[in-house]
């Protein structure tokens, strides 16, 4: 399902990307993650209804290629694992894929901080649950974030990039009997990583 995941990203970006006919430069990143969240779920029979949550560390290693536009604004795509554990549970992996859009306030320059905002939504895999939810090996989600971040141009071809965002992945609806549990993750992510332009 990995595969699948990369392969709907992909093609997505590249469609995207071939409507921005002026867009003027290709970049590609790399950088790490640490941050926190929330997994709630529901679960409901007829008219009654349980929920609990349980909070969570995160951090990731995500790669990614972007495209910078004649407005100095960014799409991008992005994919990444995320290594979540809990005192209360083992560590678990999500992974997927994103597609961002970067709304920069300036255009970009050498030895200056651009900040921008971003908006985004992606699709993603929680790997092994069979252990929590008989009969679900893997999970699937879609996730929508939201943030703000900026980039240092430390020369022509390289940045530094930071970002801090809130993300929530909304899971796959499951069925076990007559009960029906509905879940979700939802946390802040700190990035720090580099750019190089192509």
């Amino acid at each position: 399902m990995k595969i699948k995941l990369k392969i709907v990203f992909t093609t997505l970006f590249m469609l995207t990307a071939s409507m921005a006919v002026n867009a003027i430069e290709t970049y590609v990143g790399i950088g790490g993650t640490t941050g926190s969240g929330t997994y709630g779920a529901t679960a409901a029979i007829s008219n009654f209804t349980v929920s609990a949550s349980t909070s969570y560390d995160s951090s990731s290693v995500p790669v990614k290629i972007g495209r910078i536009l004649a407005n100095n604004n960014r799409l991008e795509v992005s994919y990444q694992s995320i290594s979540a554990s809990s005192g209360g549970l083992s560590t678990e992996t999500i992974s997927g894929g994103n597609i961002d859009y970067k709304l920069f306030t300036k255009d970009t320059s050498l030895g200056k901080f651009t900040p921008y905002g971003l908006i985004g939504m992606g699709l993603y895999e929680w790997e092994n649950t069979a252990q929590y939810f008989v009969g679900n090996d893997n999970l699937f989600g879609v996730s929508w974030n939201v943030g703000v971040g900026g980039v240092y141009g430390m020369n022509e071809n390289i940045e530094i990039e930071v970002t801090a965002q809130y993300k929530q992945i909304f899971w796959q609806d499951i069925k076990v009997g007559s009960v029906t549990i509905t879940s979700d993750n939802s946390g802040t992510e700190l990035y720090l990583g580099l750019n190089y332009k192509l």
